[in-house]
């Protein structure tokens, strides 16, 4: 969804949107104490980051403004807190290390990347893909 500015505002709504109610659905089925082990808080939680990263290749630029960030962090960040059964008070990169996963705008760096480099590559698509999450793992770290 494309709004009159062009700027993915209205997609990031309806992604946001839904996500919220899929992770609130999920939520139900993994307990924050006790329940599901964290490798299946883990596999739940990646329905939410596929809804959530569902074609972010093209609108990743949305979410360095703010009012997009306020609506998509949140969500992505309490399935990884799921994930971590861990307290809201945790930072995003901690909670991110414990659940492993990557936070939201590095994983939209990383799907942005995977397209354009898709088209000018002779690299399976496996390799593409590892050697980009290597190297995005390794710029995030140091941060």
């Amino acid at each position: 969804m494309i709004d009159a500015r062009l700027n993915f505002k209205q997609q990031v709504d309806h992604v946001s949107a839904k996500a919220s109610i899929v992770r609130a659905s999920l939520a139900r089925l993994m307990p924050n104490v006790g329940g599901l082990k964290q490798s299946r808080r883990l596999l739940l939680s990646s329905v939410v980051t596929s809804v959530l990263t569902y074609g972010i290749s093209f609108w990743a630029d949305a979410l360095e403004i703010q009012e997009a960030w306020r609506k998509a962090g949140p969500i992505y960040r309490q399935s990884a807190l799921r994930v971590a059964s861990a307290f809201r008070t945790i930072s995003e990169e901690a909670v991110c290390v414990i659940s492993r996963t990557l936070p939201l705008k590095v994983l939209a760096e990383e799907r942005r990347t995977l397209y354009h480099r898709k088209k000018s590559t002779t690299l399976s698509v496996e390799e593409l893909r590892t050697e980009e999450r290597l190297y995005i793992i390794a710029r995030w770290l140091p941060q």
